[in-house]
């Protein structure tokens, strides 16, 4: 049995309690406390205390809010608590850091990096290059590190993927999503990469903080405009376009009953825990980087009056 330590938490994201869920399943008369109704809707529908991951639970949780702690702990069956990150070190086998404020990861993450204990970084690995090249110098090509969104692990991705190699000529890509680029950027990203691949060109943005409008330029020639805006509702979603009929396809990351978000959530922690397992990245480190730069791309071009970023210039 591996036993995972989980850390969180940031304003608006409620990981702790799905993520350590799909491990240890959760205490369905504490259920109701929880504050995030997302959740409140998908574990019962969709995981029922029925779908966990096996051989694998999360025995140790660290936030910085002691009764945050306990909720968290008391709702997904958490048996430890520690009072300081570093005290998971040598408790437990890998650390999970579901946690989204991005500026915090190279911070938070490094003790354990350290240490060589494999690590799952939500979303983006870092929000500026200098600290993703600290990552990078630290942990090298072959360490057990994992990061991004579980959007490239939803069954509407998978679905994708075979569909849109029977499309001919894909022409453009356009998608929306809420929250910022930097937190959520990740949630389109990730999805487009695993069906089009990462080796993009130029990333520009267009908008303004709070209405990140991005163009990524493929070397291949492929367009995507995302528009991540600050108080959209969802769904989030993004649609291909092409020339072959019905000439469009358009892949939600969180569907009407969210059954898709949460296959998403089950699969990402499955690949990895068989990562810990194996000793054996599930997505190659460089994929990480990639992504992490284009996103990191996005933020400068804003903050530089908009500018063309080249993604050869990420260094």
């Amino acid at each position: 049995m591996l036993n995972f330590g989980i850390i969180g938490m940031n304003e608006g994201n409620g990981h702790p309690y799905s993520f350590s869920a799909i491990f240890n399943g959760y205490n369905e008369d504490a259920l109701e406390e929880c504050p995030y109704e997302a959740i409140k809707k998908y574990l019962p529908n969709s995981h029922r205390n029925e779908v966990m991951i096996p051989d694998a639970q999360v025995s140790h949780i660290w936030t910085q809010d002691r009764e945050m702690s306990e909720s968290v702990a008391r709702i997904s069956k958490i048996p430890n608590i520690v009072n300081e990150p570093e005290e998971l070190i040598g408790k437990v086998d890998a650390i999970i850091l579901a946690r989204d404020d991005i500026q915090n990861h190279w911070k938070m993450a490094k003790p354990f990096l350290e240490k060589g204990i494999p690590v799952y970084i939500d979303k983006c690995l870092a929000h500026t290059m200098e600290d993703l090249n600290r990552i990078i110098n630290i942990v090298g090509n072959d360490y057990l590190i994992m990061s991004g969104s579980s959007s490239r692990f939803t069954s509407n991705i998978e679905k994708a993927k075979k569909d849109i190699v029977n499309i001919d000529g894909v022409r453009t890509i356009h998608g929306v999503s809420k929250v910022n680029w930097l937190r959520y950027g990740p949630h389109l990203l990730d999805g487009i990469c695993y069906v089009f691949g990462a080796d993009v060109e130029t990333v520009q943005n267009l908008g303004s903080k709070g209405f990140d409008i991005i163009h990524i330029r493929f070397k291949g020639g492929l367009n995507a405009v995302l528009q991540v805006i600050e108080d959209l509702s969802i769904p989030i979603e993004f649609t291909c376009y092409s020339n072959d009929r019905p000439g469009h396809y358009t892949v939600q990351f969180t569907d009407d009953d969210l059954s898709s978000y949460f296959v998403g959530f089950y699969r990402m922690l499955e690949a990895f825990t068989r990562m810990v397992q194996t000793g054996k990245q599930s997505i190659p480190f460089s994929t990480l980087v990639k992504t992490s730069r284009i996103i990191i791309a996005g933020e400068i071009s804003r903050e530089e009056n908009n500018r063309i970023v080249y993604l050869d210039e990420m260094k």
